[in-house]
């Protein structure tokens, strides 16, 4: 399937969307500084809405790899990334006033995450049939799947 996107009317999209969920969840600033003073709590250090924009416009793009024609992880991250430059100039004066370094650091400098991996048994996963598309609905995905979690209890294997 082929979509033609014309970038004029997905930026129209996002500003729609902007104006909607401003509606929903109140401005821009107030929700995503909630959501850095949530993260701050939870992960013990100062979060800023800036760092929070940029968490998003990545799991968007990541989204977005999977699944490349779904529009609205591309039009969120669109505004994932207005947001973070509205936040950009409040960020980096903090920083630099707090004289902390906001450079990239390369990831062979970064210890990467000890994250224990499954491996779910192929007998409990079962292929669901998505629908036919009509003339007025999108396909975004090719498969779903559905994995029976009652009869998994002793099945999952840690793998190392």
């Amino acid at each position: 399937m082929t979509i033609k996107q014309n970038p004029y009317d997905l930026l129209r999209q996002a500003s729609d969307i902007i104006s909607e969920r401003g509606e929903n969840y109140g401005g821009i600033e107030d929700n995503f500084q909630l959501i850095a003073d949530l993260a701050s709590l939870r992960l013990g250090r100062d979060i800023h809405p800036y760092e929070i924009a940029v968490i998003m416009v990545c799991v968007k793009n990541a989204r977005a790899f999977s699944t490349p024609t779904h529009m609205d992880s591309r039009i969120d991250a669109m505004n994932y990334e207005a947001f973070a430059a509205t936040f950009a100039q409040d960020y980096l004066d903090q920083k630099t006033a707090a004289g902390t370094d906001i450079g990239y650091k390369k990831k062979a400098d970064l210890k990467p995450a000890n994250v224990a991996k499954f491996n779910v048994p192929k007998s409990n996963v079962e292929t669901l049939k998505t629908p036919k598309p009509t003339p007025s609905t999108t396909v975004t995905s090719s498969a779903a799947y559905s994995v029976n979690l009652d009869s998994l209890e002793d099945e999952i294997i840690e793998t190392k």
